[in-house]
């Protein structure tokens, strides 16, 4: 499993019950809305073929509202819908591996502004939560995936020092110093002693 963005990304509207952003009306959000913060390029979260990648401006049809838009029939039978891109990358028919560029964020189609719908059903109708099949938590303004940089074996070790205050975390994310001084290695070293006494 990938993540859709190669860098940072925020949950700008989660999956689930929501006010809707056209009429203000309670409505079902059957996917999250997503916005890259270091780069806009959009990755297939899995392997799988791809069913279909075109830009939709029939009123009659029923994806028209997602615009421009790639879904793909993952290799765990899940199909994933990429949605409101600016452009797209694969053509319909080809298989397309994880970590693959389907296309560039926009919004296109019913949208409010630049953002990526990603969308996540185990069937033709039925929905699952896309942030639960990213692993990430539901809840917007939550700031997700790799700071560029680091080096995939260190993310578990730095999301677990971020939960428990090791080092600091808004909770929603974190973010690391370019380079670690002397400084940021002893503040480290002694809130991981503390924490361990405390313990």
């Amino acid at each position: 499993m990938r993540y859709p963005y190669s860098g940072l990304f925020r949950i700008v509207s989660p999956y689930g019950a929501r006010s809707d952003p056209f009429t203000g009306e309670q409505s079902w959000h059957g996917g999250i809305d997503l916005v890259g913060v270091d780069t806009k390029e959009i990755r297939a979260v899995c392997g799988g073929y791809v069913l279909r990648s075109r830009m939709v401006t029939d009123r009659d049809d029923r994806t028209w509202e997602w615009g421009n838009y790639v879904s793909v029939l993952g290799d765990d039978g899940m199909t994933v819908y990429y949605c409101h891109l600016s452009e797209r990358a694969p053509e319909a028919g080809k298989r397309i591996e994880a970590g693959g560029l389907v296309g560039i964020e926009g919004s296109t189609g019913k949208s409010t502004g630049p953002h990526l719908h990603l969308e996540v059903r185990t069937g033709a109708y039925d929905t699952v939560s896309a942030a639960e099949y990213l692993g990430i938590e539901n809840v917007q303004g939550v700031t997700a995936g790799r700071i560029p940089g680091m080096h995939p074996w260190s993310e578990d070790a730095v999301k677990w020092a971020v939960q428990n205050g090791v080092i600091l975390g808004d909770g929603k994310g974190y973010a690391l110093e370019e380079a670690c001084t002397r400084e940021h290695m002893c503040v480290f070293l002694y809130r991981l002693y503390r924490m361990m006494k405390n313990n």
